[in-house]
């Protein structure tokens, strides 16, 4: 028997724990390979990264090193391209030139979670602070720490408290986290701060539902209202943002408040490569039966964010929560395995064990196998249950005694600066050398400072030279605004250097640059050579 393929596609919850559990029950006569693609090599707890902003938690304790939990797992960290779930194949990028793996799988599951989508709220996209990512929230606790510092030498009155007043979008898991506990570093700051009085600061949580919280019983969202009113936090309920601008959030009721922090937890998207799938959506899922299979593609399963999962007892998809990505990527593995054996599938029946949130180090709601707890009992079962998540002994002791210490000797006012250098990349090229190839993906866009260049195309199989470029000159904008692939061979006739940018930062540029866009898709003057 030919051994079977199993392809992961996504690094998160219910990707990782599909890995993890084909690992742990596989047989030596099931004979299977295992690869993981992840756009970074580590797993990351989000529901740890507010608590980098009150800097009770260092960016090493929330992300898990794949190599470290997946022993054996071929890992690919590279960007998806394209998926054909049909042919379970799909083709990954490094974002660099002629940088393209082609994967096919016996068994394919989709996993690559979701992605913030705030194009429904005009302006957020412009000027909201996003908390998808570990240096978003490294990011946020600088800027935090950037308005503290503005605020404290700034004459303009009306300014200053723009400065001071940081609103955040969303009060779900996230937005009532983020904005508590960012709430508890900006005051516990104002101690290196004294020309800030405690009055002038504002953190104010904006949702358009009525209440926080909303899997969380009544009982415990209102104590949830009123321990963060009690700590200085507005809560505007029942009013959605109508808009964004630079220095103000204008509300859905016309109410209007200025402000430089905008703090996005809403927006939650359909990952794009899942929109392009050729199945119809349900809600921005795939449907799935019991199972986890995906219907009309044999050995494909999709689970997390991206699967729409039926509950037995309900008949409803399951939610999308952490649980639930545990439970669904444990049920694909088991009945891939159990496909593999001959063996019937079992539905897929995710632990039902509760919900926990921590609003600070000492204080937490939690809402367990029907017990509702809050304050400090509450934050303890809540670190006790992140505890148990994390893979190993070494990670859960290391956790827990940085919990501790921080607790102790608490951090309030380190930044870590992580601005990017060198966006725009110089690069020197040898005589001879091709800089991009027909065919293949692109990565850049490129300015020719100097040197000269040859582009190139096959005509009936032979390159043939079309023109012929110098400094001034610029390539790959065809390729990076349209289908990716290059339309052409660029080879350098003799040194050359190019200042290139990333593709994603070219197309960014030039969708809010229209001029730019028009200059660069003129027609170039005639320069074609005749067939040699």
């Amino acid at each position: 028997m030919s051994r079977k393929r199993v392809l992961i596609l996504g690094g998160g919850h219910a990707g990782v724990r599909c890995a993890r559990e084909l690992i742990a029950h596989r047989r030596a006569g099931d004979e299977i390979d295992i690869t993981i693609v992840s756009r970074e090599n580590v797993e990351v707890w989000h529901g740890l990264m507010p608590q980098i902003v009150s800097g009770v938690l260092q960016a090493q304790h929330v992300l898990i090193p794949l190599r470290e939990i997946l022993p054996g797992v071929t890992i690919y960290t590279r960007e998806i391209e394209s998926i054909d779930p049909i042919k379970r194949q799909v083709v990954l990028s490094l974002g660099g030139e002629s940088d393209e793996v082609a994967l096919e799988a016996d068994y394919m599951v989709i996993a690559l979670g979701s992605v913030t989508d705030l194009s429904r709220f005009p302006g957020l996209t412009e000027h909201a602070l996003q908390t998808k990512t570990i240096g978003d929230f490294i990011h946020l606790r600088n800027h935090l720490i950037e308005m503290l510092e503005a605020a404290s030498v700034t004459t303009d009155a009306a300014e200053r408290q723009r400065r001071l007043t940081f609103v955040v979008a969303g009060a779900g898991y996230a937005g009532v986290e983020i904005a508590s506990e960012a709430n508890e570093f900006l005051r516990a700051s104002l101690r290196a701060y004294p020309m800030i009085a405690p009055s002038e600061l504002r953190v104010v949580t904006v949702d358009i539902l009525s209440r926080v919280l909303p899997t969380f019983n009544d009982h415990l969202a209102q104590r949830v209202v009123d321990r963060m009113r009690n700590r200085g936090i507005e809560l505007r309920l029942g009013v959605g943002i109508k808009e964004a601008t630079a220095g103000a959030v204008v509300l859905a009721d016309g109410s209007r408040i200025e402000t430089r922090s905008i703090i996005a937890t809403v927006g939650i998207g359909t990952n794009p490569l899942v929109r392009g799938l050729p199945v119809e959506l349900q809600r921005g899922r795939i449907p799935c039966d019991p199972f986890c299979r995906v219907p009309g593609w044999p050995g494909v399963y999709a689970v997390g964010d991206n699967a729409a999962v039926p509950d037995a007892a309900s008949g409803q998809p399951f939610g999308a929560m952490v649980m639930v990505a545990f439970g669904e990527g444990r049920q694909a593995a088991y009945n891939i395995l159990a496909e593999v054996r001959g063996e019937p599938p079992a539905p897929c029946h995710p632990a039902r064990f509760g919900e926990v949130a921590l609003l600070s180090r000492r204080y937490g709601v939690a809402q367990v196998r029907g017990v509702a707890l809050h304050g400090w009992p509450a934050s303890l079962v809540s670190r006790a249950l992140f505890l148990s998540f994390m893979p190993t002994w070494r990670r859960r002791l290391g956790l827990a005694l940085h919990w501790m210490g921080s607790a102790l000797m608490p951090d309030n006012l380190t930044p870590l600066p992580i601005g990017r250098s060198n966006t725009v990349v110089p690069m020197r090229f040898g005589a001879g050398e091709t800089i991009v190839r027909e065919g293949e993906l692109s990565g850049r866009f490129y300015v020719i400072t100097a040197g000269e260049v040859e582009v190139l195309q096959l005509v009936h199989g032979e390159e043939q030279v079309i023109r012929k470029l110098g400094p001034g000159d610029h390539f790959g904008e065809i390729a990076a605004l349209g289908d990716r692939r290059r339309t052409a061979t660029v080879r350098t006739l003799t040194q050359t250097s190019v200042l290139s940018l990333a593709r994603q930062d070219f197309a960014a540029l030039v969708e809010h640059l229209p001029a730019l866009q028009d200059a660069l898709t003129q027609p170039r003057p005639s320069t074609r050579f005749p067939p040699s």
